[in-house]
């Protein structure tokens, strides 16, 4: 298995290239140069395999020949040890062919774990093979860096870089945080919102110094965000329809890498028949799958706060599919959005993207009102970003005879304050952490002070 940039050129990667990586070499997203495609009979056969077998006939395509498969098996097993329920990924029923997928067992109650789990093995394994040590680096709005702080806890070639927004982060998810080894672990606060930081991040990568230990990013710039989460759509098509009868996906935007994965998993030969991009307030995503528009935007605190950023890196991996892997055009439109912060594509390959994806924005009054009225109907708590989605894919949906599969990113516990509020929570709601004074911040944009901060020459700056 073959990967290459977005960005095109002549650059070819394998697996361990690409695992080890932050951003391609020429600033673009590493992608598999061909996809595995699975015939109706071969998915069918996959309906009785427990979650990890699945995974491993999912995944091991995308590793080619850099692993073999005993090595392979064996980490993508111990990758859902720490799951606390024996389905990994359960689904439940919450109206007539309506289900959510439950993704939120792992060790930190997100779907960040999943591909945290497997990236931190796959890290540590190629980083012991090659004797190197490594800064995996990344931006969080709060699980994704929990999730990548909890899989890498036991890695000790690895050093962690966690930039967050100075105050975008509830005091449960910073308190954890500011719990980790300093000398492991530098987390860095930034002036401005979650899309600063990841703006940050991406200049970091694409300026890293030569000679530091190598780079890997934990945000789903990196591979490893997008493969984790194509085997979601397998299970659960597999438990619905094995593998023949369509199924839809409603689809709370906290992360374009589970939205891309769709996609993926649709071209691998899974009967999707419809993807939902579901958004709070903050729509970026709805636009421009609605209207053919995508810019950054300023963002609003909302009840679902996974889900307060406008900048999706993964939207570059899809304009490189819709745009039939054409490098240079992807490059240019890339490039002319991080001058302009705005961007359309061609009406050809908007409409490409149309043929699955669909998009619908819930406000705020809407996004309560469901947790409500999904909990005197089926006695379920639902957290607010599944609510996002699970209301989407009802109002939504192309078909009524194909099931609805939500996805329940975010663990309902953690929004316990909330669901208290609205009658939905009878557990108790545990107390605010105390928050320890925050680290002198970087201004947004300030790559030299980044640098400093992690004590790296900046020997490729101009």
């Amino acid at each position: 298995m073959e990967y290459v940039s977005t960005r095109g050129g002549d650059l070819r990667a394998d697996f361990r290239r690409v695992v080890l990586s932050g951003l391609a070499e020429n600033g673009g997203l590493y992608v598999p140069a061909r996809l595995p495609l699975f015939t109706e009979k071969q998915i069918a056969s996959w309906s009785w395999l427990p979650f990890d077998e699945l995974v491993w006939r999912v995944i091991s395509p995308f590793v080619g020949t850099t692993m073999d498969e005993g090595t392979l098996r064996a980490l993508l097993s111990d990758s859902y040890r720490a799951f606390r329920h024996r389905a990994i990924t359960p689904l439940e029923q919450i109206g007539h062919n309506e289900w959510i997928l439950q993704l939120f067992h792992g060790p930190t109650g997100s779907s960040k774990d999943f591909a945290a789990q497997l990236q931190a093995r796959l890290v540590g394994h190629f980083l012991q093979e090659l004797d190197k040590d490594a800064w995996v680096i990344g931006a969080t709005n709060g699980d994704t860096g929990l999730a990548a702080l909890q899989a890498f806890a036991d890695c000790p070639a690895v050093r962690m870089a966690i930039l967050y927004p100075r105050d975008g982060l509830a005091p449960g998810q910073l308190a954890a945080l500011q719990a980790a080894d300093p000398q492991r672990v530098k987390l860095l606060a930034v002036e401005g919102n979650f899309d600063d930081c990841q703006t940050l991040v991406a200049r970091l990568l694409r300026e890293w110094p030569a000679d530091a230990p190598v780079p890997v990013c934990f945000n789903s710039t990196n591979w490893i965000g997008v493969l984790a989460q194509i085997v979601f759509y397998f299970y659960a098509a597999l438990q619905l329809g094995g593998g023949s009868r369509p199924v839809g996906f409603s689809i709370p935007a906290a992360s374009s890498a589970e939205i891309y994965a769709g996609y993926i998993a649709q071209k691998m030969g899974l009967p999707i028949n419809q993807v939902i991009i579901s958004t709070n307030r903050n729509d970026a995503l709805h636009q421009f799958f609605h209207c053919n528009r995508y810019s950054t935007r300023r963002t609003d605190r909302t009840v679902s706060p996974a889900m307060d950023f406008s900048l999706f890196c993964n939207l570059e991996r899809f304009i490189w599919e819709v745009y039939e892997h054409d490098g240079a055009a992807t490059r240019a439109l890339m490039e002319q959005f991080e001058r302009h912060g705005e961007m359309s594509i061609g009406n050809p390959q908007w409409l490409r993207g149309r043929l699955l994806f669909d998009s619908y924005a819930v406000d705020e009054a809407q996004v309560r009102d469901e947790v409500v009225a999904l909990f005197r109907e089926t006695g379920s708590a639902i957290d607010p970003h599944t609510a996002v989605g699970v209301l989407a894919g009802r109002l939504h949906r192309r078909s009524l005879g194909a099931p609805m599969v939500t996805f329940g990113q975010i663990a309902p516990g953690k929004s316990a304050a909330l669901l208290a509020e609205l009658g939905v929570w009878s557990a108790s709601v545990p107390p605010t952490p105390t928050v320890s004074a925050q680290p002198p911040y970087l201004a947004k944009g300030d790559l030299q002070g980044l640098l400093q901060a992690l004590q790296l020459t900046p020997s490729r700056l101009a």
